[in-house]
């Protein structure tokens, strides 16, 4: 397990670099973990279980999908998803980004994210929308940067959320 915490700030040596690629296969493991550690915090999703592999590849679009690491360790998932199956809406996806609870606060939700949109913008994809609870100030935060926020709310399961709605375009 990757233990940030323990590394001493008063040095003069950069913080490791992260690198992003695309996810594979054998991420899922790690990738559902992180995952499910965003389902239990109640910040990121209204989803209750984490999805077989064959469910999550099926519903994430194959070229848009990637991994952070830091220390050789998986710390953070982002992806797009199709924001619906009608033609007319090809072009708006939903992204989704997840960052394992010990690399919080280092800026891979950012890299990420920005890394997904300039993947989305050379395929031709025109509008990636995402809805965020209110109390996930770290989300609301990466994405209000450059994008429209609109209130908005929902409510799943009979649990009214007065979410934000994220679109770059």
């Amino acid at each position: 397990m990757l233990e940030l915490g323990v590394r001493q700030n008063d040095t003069l040596a950069a913080p490791p670099s992260v690198e992003l690629r695309h996810l594979e296969p054998d991420d899922w493991p790690s990738v559902a973990e992180i995952y499910w550690d965003g389902m239990r915090d109640g910040l990121a999703t209204f989803e209750t279980e984490v999805p077989s592999w064959e469910a999550w590849n099926a519903a994430h679009l194959w070229g848009h999908r990637l991994v952070a690491e830091l220390l050789g360790e998986v710390v953070g998932w982002a992806a797009l998803s199709p924001a619906s199956t009608r033609r007319c809406y090809l072009g708006v996806v939903e992204n989704s980004v997840y960052i394992a609870r010990e690399a919080r606060g280092l800026g891979i939700g950012r890299a990420l994210l920005e890394e997904l949109i300039a993947g989305a913008e050379a395929a031709g994809i025109w509008t990636i929308q995402t809805s965020i609870f209110p109390e996930n100030r770290a989300s609301l935060g990466q994405s209000a940067t450059g994008s429209g926020a609109t209130p908005c709310s929902s409510n799943e399961e009979a649990r009214w959320s007065h979410d934000f709605v994220a679109q770059s375009h």
